[in-house]
């Protein structure tokens, strides 16, 4: 099994917790408690006796209490001075900030970081408002809107140059 695969617990799963009708074993239990929409595998497999995820898992899967987490366009920005290393474009009909086959999924809370990071590198920049709306960020769309306009201000302030390098440094993993 893929040990980066995150998983979140569906309504069905959230339910388990407190009614235990599904009658599971102390193992998928605690897997089950224990997902969070964060955790990946590997994380969770420390939780466990080895070799017990991948069983624990494949039975909460298919049992419908979890469900795969798939960020794999949450950097899928279009930006306004273009993405001259991939030539992609996202949905929204403009440059892409990530490619098409990303096998590393990020989640919204880790890019909302790496943002607010950038911001707060960049000297000279009173970004405080818009470091507040990326921490309020719930959904995807409300985070490329800021991305957008923290390009616009970056671009503005210290140049097209100084755009790109905000944006590579928010694909960049790890």
């Amino acid at each position: 099994m893929d040990g980066t695969l995150v998983f979140l617990k569906t309504p069905r799963g959230i339910a388990e917790i407190s009614l235990r009708s599904a009658q599971l074993p102390m193992t998928t239990r605690r897997v089950l408690i224990m997902i969070d929409g964060k955790r990946n595998v590997d994380d969770l497999s420390i939780m466990v006796k080895p070799g017990e995820i991948e069983a624990a898992i494949v039975s909460l899967e298919s049992g419908g209490l979890i469900q795969r987490v798939l960020y794999l366009s949450a950097l899928d920005v279009p930006t306004i001075n273009g993405d001259t290393e991939t030539g992609n474009s996202s949905a929204l009909g403009g440059p892409s900030t990530t490619g098409l086959n990303d096998r590393d999924p990020i989640t919204l809370d880790e890019v909302k970081r790496r943002a607010i990071r950038g911001f707060n590198e960049l000297s000279g920049l009173d970004a405080r408002a818009l470091v507040t709306r990326i921490e309020n960020c719930r959904t995807i769309e409300d985070f490329r809107s800021c991305v957008r306009e923290a390009e616009r201000l970056i671009s503005a302030s210290l140049g097209p140059d100084a755009a790109q390098d905000y944006l590579k440094a928010l694909r960049r993993r790890g």
